[in-house]
Parts: structure tokens; C-alpha cells; sequence
């Protein structure tokens, strides 16, 4: 069964709603969607992002723990949630919490690596 991409996008846009509200009542969520990645893809974006938690260990930034075959992960700072990247769907969401730069300042190092990560490789090599 086809899904138009209208509707996994409004649906997308609705879990990340439920999943704010859960997370961070009361917060502000920007969220961008990508073309799903490839499990390899995905499993290196999620490795970057461990780096990126442990060079900040000083700060208590944590990714989420759970297995490396998971299709999603969360980044946290101080106990509280930052990011989370699913590409579990049809597509690649990332969700950032709005108050972001309060809490982990240089986490736009970590979400242009996001960027590129989901351009096309042709797109890259330009």
C-alpha cells in the first residue's frame, strides 16, 4: 500500500506533537524531515551523535541507551531530552527542542551533520 507523502508528513508532525507534549510540556519543538537513511547511514549519524555527547561529557549530554539496531535515538542534556531522531518511519524526522541553545549551545555542529548526512551522495560531492 502506497502512502501519499502528504499524509506520513501530517502524521509525523502529529506524533512530534504528542511527543512534546509528553517530553517537554510547555516547549517549543522545531522539527525537519529528511529521506529515510539506510541502516549503515543511520547507525553512523547515530555514532556521531555519541561522539558528539561524549566530547560535551563535562556538560551531561547522554544519548539515550538501547541497542545499536534501533531505529531512532535521543540526545539528552541535564536529564532533559534535546533531540530525538527516528527513521523508523518513511522518512527521517529530527525533533530539537526549542530551548536548545540554553542547554547545549554548539548542538547546530550536530544537526549540520544531520543535514548533510541526508543529502544525496552526488549532492555531497559537489
Amino acid at each position: 500500500m502506497k502512502v501519499p507523502p502528504e499524509v506520513v508528513t501530517t502524521t509525523l508532525m502529529v506524533m512530534g506533537m504528542v511527543i512534546a507534549d509528553h517530553y517537554l510540556p510547555q516547549a517549543t519543538l522545531e522539527m525537519q524531515v529528511y529521506r529515510m537513511l539506510s541502516d549503515a547511514k543511520f547507525r553512523l549519524m547515530r555514532k556521531e551523535a555519541e561522539a558528539f555527547a561524549k566530547a560535551r561529557g563535562r556538560e551531561a549530554v547522554v544519548v539515550s541507551s538501547g541497542d545499536e539496531s534501533a531505529r531512532h535515538f535521543e540526545l539528552w542534556a541535564n536529564g532533559k531530552p534535546v533531540m530525538l531522531v527516528d527513521n523508523s518511519a518513511m522518512q527521517l524526522m529530527v525533533m530539537v527542542a526549542g530551548d536548545w541553545q540554553e542547554r547545549v549551545p554548539d548542538l547546530q555542529d550536530l544537526q549540520q551533520q544531520c543535514r548533510v548526512r541526508t543529502r544525496p551522495e552526488w549532492e555531497r560531492r559537489r
